[in-house]
């Protein structure tokens, strides 16, 4: 099931941004003009059909910015036209306040991607995601092999369990998965999977994985192992939760469980930047990339978000 923002994520969506996304208005009108010209990287506008999403970054030059208070995600203003992402953690202010220092490369690099690919996903560009086929394979690797880590499950319940999650993973991208997606859905993964099992998995739940508490239920239906029979979010989570390491760790991987254009960000992340490879979904990735397909994947990443930075 496509859901547009990350606030809007059953992980995320109790937090209130109503407040934030008022002053970061208040922010745009008043100072944000000026400061965009010292900006170090430009972000293009989003833009489809009739949505246009301008870029906004706070990096803490203006007194307006005290007012806001932190934020780990982009917030989306649909109604006046922006998407913001807060830099304040990333980077110092000089001591004219006329322009910033970024204090950590690698964490700056990986907000910009995130907010890209965030970007495009709010705006339509699903498909363009959907694409990097590495990233949707390294998915399936990353909750089955977690899974059968934690529960002690058998070679045979974690091909289910792979199966499961290629199967949810592309209904994160699509609101009404049908037997031609799924047709579709065989051939990308004919290297990876027998079309028999994956066929076999789906006649088992059907469309009931569209989101992540249906993928937790799933996971008992799928190998009839009692073991996952209580599985639910929350311990999916707690799982999950220290396999990455990196500013608002835990909020990504949360996210990345329901946000693709978040777990991508990580998948690039963790071939190019060295700062990451002890994580391990970086060491899972690097597994993954022993064919080279990691390299393949970054350079039709790059491809799909060069139109978004300007020169």
């Amino acid at each position: 099931m496509i859901l547009k923002t990350p606030y809007e994520f059953s992980l995320l969506k109790l937090q209130n941004i109503s407040t934030i996304t008022s002053n970061i208005t208040k922010y745009i009108i008043t100072d944000y003009a000026y400061i965009k010209t010292k900006e170090q990287k430009k972000i293009k506008p989003f833009v489809n059909d009739d949505t246009v999403l301008n870029p906004v970054f706070l990096y803490g030059l203006s007194d307006v910015e005290k007012d806001i208070p932190p934020f780990a995600h982009p917030i989306f203003n649909f109604q006046d036209k922006w998407v913001a992402m807060d830099l304040r953690n990333i980077v110092t202010p000089n001591k004219e306040n006329v322009t910033y220092v970024i204090r950590n490369e690698a964490e700056y690099d990986l907000t910009l991607q995130r907010f890209i690919l965030s970007g495009m996903w709010a705006t339509g560009k699903q498909s363009s995601l959907y694409s990097l086929k590495f990233a949707h394979i390294a998915f399936t690797n990353w909750l089955s092999d977690n899974l059968t880590k934690r529960f002690g499950l058998n070679l045979n319940d974690n091909i289910k369990l792979k199966v499961l999650a290629l199967l949810y993973y592309a209904n994160l991208f699509n609101n009404e998965f049908n037997a031609d997606d799924l047709n579709k859905l065989i051939i990308r993964s004919k290297e990876e999977m027998l079309g028999e099992l994956i066929e076999e998995v789906y006649s088992k739940v059907g469309n009931k994985i569209g989101t992540l508490e249906e993928f937790c239920s799933a996971c008992y239906i799928v190998t009839d192992n009692v073991r996952l029979k209580g599985l639910d979010v929350n311990v999916l989570v707690n799982i999950l939760s220290n396999n990455w390491m990196s500013l608002n760790s835990k909020d990504l991987v949360m996210l990345s469980l329901e946000h693709p254009p978040t777990w991508i960000s990580l998948v690039y992340a963790s071939l190019v930047q060295r700062n990451f490879k002890k994580n391990y979904i970086a060491t899972l990735i690097d597994k993954l990339n022993k064919r080279g397909k990691g390299d393949e994947f970054l350079k039709s990443y790059i491809y799909t978000v060069k139109e978004y930075l300007e020169e």
